[in-house]
Formats: C-alpha cells, sequence, structure tokens
C-alpha cells in the first residue's frame, strides 16, 4: 500500500464532492473501511453493500469512514450505484490503482486481470488513521466471489484496531 495511491482522487458517485481520495476519509475519520468489490456487475457485491448500509450507523457510532471502490467508468459505477444508494461513498476505480495498491487478487490469469468481473475476487480492508498515517489493520481477501466479510467481522476489526 502507497501512501500516494491514498491520495489519488477517484470519482465519487454518490452525493458529496465528485472527486473523493482515500486519504481525505481518513483525514475525517478514525478508521476507513474500504470494500474493493469485484466488479460493477456483481450482485455479490451490491448486497454487501446493501448489508453495510442497513448498519451503516455502527461504523459511524466508530468514527470510521466507509467506500465502496467499484471497478470500471464513472457511469458504468453510478449503474450499479443507483441499484444500491448506500449513505457512503462509492469510487470509481477505473485503472484498479486501489485495486494494485492493496494487491487485490485475480484468478483465470491474464484473462481475469482483463475482465475484472470474472477475475477479481473481493476484498475488504481497514485503514487506522487515528495517528495520521494509514496503518492497514485488517484484510480479508475473499477466495471466491462470494466469500465476503460480514458486518460485524469488519466491525470487530475496527474495534481490535483500537484496543
Amino acid at each position: 500500500m502507497s501512501s500516494e495511491s491514498l491520495r489519488t482522487t477517484l470519482s465519487n458517485v454518490t452525493a458529496g464532492p465528485k472527486r473523493v481520495s482515500v486519504a481525505e476519509l481518513g483525514a475525517a475519520s478514525d478508521s476507513v473501511v474500504l470494500l474493493l468489490m469485484q466488479s460493477h456487475n456483481s450482485g455479490t457485491c451490491r448486497q454487501q453493500a446493501r448489508e453495510i448500509a442497513a448498519e451503516y450507523e455502527r461504523f459511524e457510532q466508530r468514527n470510521a469512514a466507509v467506500a465502496a471502490v467499484v471497478p470500471g467508468s464513472a457511469p458504468k459505477v453510478r449503474a450499479w450505484r443507483r441499484l444500491v444508494d448506500p449513505p457512503f461513498p462509492v469510487l470509481a476505480d477505473r485503472d484498479g490503482v486501489l485495486a494494485e495498491a492493496f494487491l487485490q487478487q485475480t484468478r483465470y490469469g491474464q484473462l481475469g486481470r482483463f475482465l475484472s468481473s470474472i477475475g477479481r475476487l473481493p476484498m475488504a480492508v481497514v485503514l487506522d488513521y487515528r495517528d495520521g498515517e494509514p496503518v492497514l489493520e485488517y484484510s480479508y481477501e475473499g477466495e471466491t466471489s462470494f466469500d465476503r466479510p460480514s458486518v460485524d467481522e469488519l466491525l470487530d476489526a475496527i474495534d481490535e484496531c483500537r484496543s
């Protein structure tokens, strides 16, 4: 994870600023939860975002920002967002900047890297920003398209980095 990639601004397709960086989210919170989604076509990704949106107040109580990072152009990711409508930023990572920064896994070799909808595996990370600089405190790498951390697992990870 490079600090430079965390300062890269990505298109935000939800309400709020049009472009957002992870560093900006971290400057306004103690922790940042990034949901590195598999694809803008993935129903499982949308379901995960809905589950976290339903419990978003629990993240806010911990002063934790959440952002969904979806591969694809802003128009494609905007269409994905309309099906979910979360209360947190949805960032279009067209060039895979954050996927590369966190070494988000792919399968099926070159084809999987080219077609994220079949190759990219879901991932979630929790960054601790309490000291002003990001510290990677938790990383969950899905082994299949359906393998994702629960809301409670993410909240536990936030709580653990505070103890």
